[in-house]
């Protein structure tokens, strides 16, 4: 009698083959008995019968829309389009395509691994198996020595290296720790040496946002964004032209590292290449190389990830490179006292996201306050015996005491909702670190506490700044002339912060660190970002289940931006409110894309069928510049 195939099984298979659709693959196992090596050789038989999509073949027209991405999401599992064994002539080919790789035996992932011997192919057998999450990796690669796991890692299997095999895999929590333990993120590969980062924009993703994150994971980790010819992303707010840029763009192309980028690339990259990536490659160009002193001195203090803050949140560049700036100078002089900064800016410019990054990157553990709900002491903190209660403590309360002595992060959002009661309580903790446990009285260590206090109380000093120095802060390259404004600006807002919470509260802050509104053209990034989040959630299977709060109705569907810097800056042109900031951007995609999109689907069939075929939709403006969604007919 058959049995629902497991989840790690039916991975196993996708990872293997992953167009094969979900259902197609539980059914397939089921029939063979949950037999996942027997399920995949009878596919495997199988796949010449079945209809199939050629991978980069030289005779494929190419689309004449840029960034129609989702077109090509059938061509975009490059790894499989030569069978182990297979020879290649790698002077002909200027994509990899990378070998299948046997599947061992499981156990690899329960069995502690012999720390004197690396077995790199088996590893990344395993990982394409779906054997191994982010948290198995980082647990594998613990057993081995430090020192000797950057050659592991930067071997190459068959030719390819090591890190390629990660890339095709798009799962971000892999990469992540790959290149944590050693991985390099500029790796190439064949005689023209194709970068990893062109080999992640080639290679794409089964959405947008899943080819995104990759790329920006390795730019992150100090991936060389000048291997991509500049044209591409800088402006990168534009339409990029069919068969990429002209030669008269092109200054570098006859830079030795850019060797792989042919015309035919060049071709591809400009229908691949989405804003959210351009936007990536653009920022990781503008920004100065860490020196050999901070690189030291973050890596031995556990915040080596820091350096790519940057690429973590879009805009705010200036806010991004101060806060590396303060966390260098207070990790090097190793104080004992509290960090304390002040996000200070409008609603919805990215104050609460940029502290959850930073959070991430330096692998803390992040506290958030909703100040608007806290007017006295006691019910921040907690009361002190022998009131009622005082045993229980308080959410803030005990996240202190549970990380007395370790470094962690209080986020306190809309602090200017606070009382005079709750800023001095946070005088002691402010100025020595020493916090009293309101359960016992006792006193804890939280010199190591990072405090960041987010208010818009400063905002209408932050909005005529913007006005008067539009010039420099959006359209400046000079970091020195950026950095001498705005700190004349703090200067104002130290003032100001002062003036509405007093002397005692603002000497003991760090730092003021302001959040500016968005120019044109990032917004239009948010923007692209959003849609991004959208097509990953209507990509889900359709699921009718058997708890209806568990229903999805709204999937089986891909869309297509057709010449995405147009359309984004559509949406955001009259739309963005500097006042709320991505809020209304947000709003805006929901208005005049997902309400559209998802009104054509809902009429465009009977029932609902988790096998239903996909619908699929482009997104581009019409003759009048205005965003439409239309469906297309006969996919």
């Amino acid at each position: 009698m058959s049995t629902t195939p497991k989840e790690e099984d039916i991975s196993r298979f996708l990872a293997q083959y992953p167009s094969c659709s979900r259902d197609t693959a539980s059914d397939i196992l089921e029939v063979y008995g949950n037999n996942v090596e027997e399920a995949i050789e009878k596919y495997k038989a199988s796949e010449k019968y079945l209809p199939t999509v050629p991978v980069f073949d030289d005779d494929i027209p190419l689309s004449n829309s840029n960034n129609d991405h989702n077109t090509l999401v059938a061509t975009n599992s490059l790894e499989l389009s030569q069978a182990e064994g297979e020879g290649t002539d790698e002077g002909d080919l200027w994509m990899p395509k990378l070998p299948i790789l046997p599947v061992p035996d499981i156990s690899i992932t329960y069995e502690p691994p012999d720390p004197y011997v690396f077995e790199l192919r088996e590893l990344m057998g395993a990982i394409r198996a779906g054997y191994f999450d982010a948290d198995r990796i980082r647990k594998y690669l613990g057993y081995y020595n430090k020192n000797d796991l950057y050659t592991y890692l930067n071997d190459t299997i068959d030719g390819y290296p090591a890190i390629f095999y990660v890339i095709a895999t798009n799962d971000i929590g892999i990469l992540r720790e790959w290149l944590k333990h050693g991985g390099d993120p500029n790796a190439t590969w064949g005689p023209s040496a194709v970068p990893a980062i062109g080999f992640s924009i080639l290679n794409g993703g089964k959405t947008m946002l899943q080819a995104w994150r990759t790329l920006a994971t390795l730019l992150r980790f100090g991936a060389n964004p000048h291997v991509i010819p500049k044209a591409f992303y800088d402006p990168y707010c534009r339409d990029l032209p069919e068969g990429g840029p002209t030669l008269e763009e092109l200054h570098d192309i006859n830079d030795e590292n850019k060797e792989w980028c042919t015309e035919e690339v060049r071709a591809y990259l400009a229908q691949v290449l989405t804003l959210s990536q351009r936007y990536d490659l653009y920022r990781a160009s503008k920004v100065m190389p860490p020196s050999g002193r901070e690189k030291e001195v973050l890596n031995r203090q556990g915040a080596g990830e820091v350096l790519g803050l940057h690429q973590m949140i879009v805009a705010q560049s200036i806010a991004a490179r101060w806060l590396q700036k303060k966390l260098l100078v207070y990790l090097a002089l190793q104080k004992r006292k509290p960090f304390i900064l002040v996000f200070a800016g409008p609603s919805g410019h990215g104050k609460t996201e940029l502290a959850k990054r930073f959070g991430d990157l330096m692998s803390l553990e992040l506290h958030v306050v909703d100040c608007t709900i806290f007017k006295q002491d006691n019910e921040l903190f907690g009361p002190r015996p022998p009131y009622s209660g005082h045993e229980d403590g308080s959410p803030l309360n005990n996240f202190l005491v549970r990380k007395a002595g370790q470094r962690c992060i209080v986020f306190m959002d809309e602090f200017e909702k606070t009382s005079k009661d709750i800023h001095n309580t946070l005088l002691l903790p402010f100025q020595d670190g020493r916090y009293e446990d309101r359960r016992n009285g006792k006193i804890i260590d939280c010199s190591k506490t990072i405090w960041i206090l987010a208010t818009n109380k400063l905002d209408d000093s932050i909005h005529g700044f913007c006005n008067a120095n539009e010039k420099t802060i959006f359209h400046s390259e000079d970091q020195e002339a950026q950095d001498k404004v705005v700190e004349k600006l703090c200067r104002q807002l130290r003032k100001e912060f002062t003036g509405h919470f007093g002397a005692p509260l603002s000497g003991r802050i760090t730092e003021i660190i302001p959040f500016l509104v968005f120019s044109p053209q990032e917004a239009a990034v948010i923007a692209h970002r959003t849609l991004m989040v959208l097509e990953s959630e209507v990509a889900r299977h359709v699921r009718l289940a058997l708890n209806k709060e568990d229903d999805v109705y709204v999937g089986n569907i891909s869309f297509s931006i057709k010449n995405d810097a147009t359309v984004c800056s559509a949406i955001t042109r009259e739309e963005y409110d500097k006042k709320t900031g991505a809020r209304s951007i947000n709003l805006a995609v929901e208005r005049m894309v997902q309400d559209p999109l998802v009104s054509q689907y809902l009429k465009d069939g009977d029932e609902f069928d988790e096998n239903q075929p996909i619908t699929s939709f482009v997104v581009d403006v019409d003759v009048d510049g205005e965003v439409e969604v239309r469906l297309v007919q006969g996919e």
